[in-house]
């Protein structure tokens, strides 16, 4: 049994990153070769050093050997490099509280030297760190990234928006840190508790329509999202799949609550990009109780909202990716998944 459910969770990898450039699955006492996606935001050229890194932005990187100064400053990008062995040394302002750290690790990032907030680095701060590699998180450090390749300092750029750029960045970190099997192993196992949640999904899933809530704004997030690609995954419909983003490439598109009322989904959702989850709930509800209009959607006049927490719906779980499934399947199938309150 066991090694039937190993060779499951090795297929399952197969099936969920195909495409360009092999890598191997394995360290659970089998190894498995498969593809990796021709699409993944970060690929490593080869299996030993000196190694090319082509980042999400298409932009190569040429290493001869591992660095030793290596600079990572966003926190998902941070929590997936210490889980595969990694050491940074300095970060972004990661002292947030809905940001989860891995356990193991937390103390020993949160005493990193801090370099600015993750959207606004102190370049100065960073410099003065002597990064022989600095990696990075595409949007909110676009502009710090270009700066830092016109001073001719390496620079790697990432993404963490799906799983599947998850499971990219343990692969490619894997390569450069030279713990191939470790990322192996971590990939193996988050993939199989990702699925064995996604397996008692309903086939006909709970519709939903996923609000994003900012200090300024209120706007629909997309399948493109974090919490999209996850209600994808559970067969639950994001009624605002088909309409398209406010801007290209956006994962938001704006709030139309004529079109919430039509559609009238069986849940709101919401997500968030706050102070804290609890002031995201406060103010979400003083918006449905100060708009008449939201009483014309059932599900708000009826209670079925739930609050997705930003450690998994703002952050991108990273290594924790397989609980943020679990939250929202619990969330929309207590009666499949249990209550998220137990």
């Amino acid at each position: 049994m066991k090694q039937m459910k190993l060779m499951i969770t090795i297929l399952i990898v197969a099936l969920i990153i195909s495409g360009c450039g092999s890598s191997t699955v394995g360290g659970l006492g089998s190894t498995q070769t498969f593809e990796r996606s021709a699409e993944a935001n970060i690929i490593v050229n080869s299996d030993s050093y000196p190694l090319t890194i082509i980042d999400y932005f298409g932009h190569e990187t040429v290493l001869d050997e591992l660095p030793q100064r290596i600079a990572v400053l966003a926190g998902t990008p941070l929590n997936i490099w210490y889980d595969v062995g990694g050491k940074s040394i300095c970060s972004s302002d990661i002292s947030d509280s809905n940001l989860k750290l891995i356990e193991e690790y937390r103390e020993e990032m949160l005493d990193l030297p801090v370099v600015g907030a993750v959207y606004s680095l102190d370049m100065e701060a960073v410099l003065a760190q002597k990064p022989d590699l600095v990696i990075t998180q595409a949007g909110v450090q676009t502009s710090e990234t270009k700066m830092l390749r016109d001073m001719n300092v390496p620079v790697v750029t990432t993404l963490t928006r799906s799983f599947e750029d998850v499971v990219d960045l343990y692969l490619a970190f894997g390569k450069i840190l030279g713990h191939e099997e470790l990322a192996q192993e971590k990939v193996a196992k988050l993939v199989e508790s990702r699925q064995a949640i996604i397996d008692k999904a309903p086939a006909e899933g709970k519709s939903v329509v996923i609000l994003y809530l900012t200090a300024s704004s209120l706007s629909v997030k997309l399948d493109n999202s974090i919490a999209g690609e996850i209600a994808q995954s559970l067969n639950i419909k994001n009624i605002a799949s088909d309409l398209p983003p406010d801007v290209i490439g956006s994962e938001h598109t704006p709030l139309d609550i004529e079109y919430i009322v039509e559609q009238n989904p069986d849940m709101v959702l919401v997500t968030s990009m706050i102070a804290s989850n609890e002031l995201a709930q406060s103010t979400m509800e003083q918006h449905f109780s100060s708009n008449q209009a939201w009483q014309s959607v059932p599900a708000v006049r009826e209670g079925r909202v739930v609050y997705l927490p930003q450690e998994y719906f703002l952050y991108n779980g990273g290594p924790y990716f397989a609980e943020a499934v679990y939250y929202m399947a619990a969330s929309v199938y207590p009666e499949i998944y249990g209550s998220i309150d137990e």
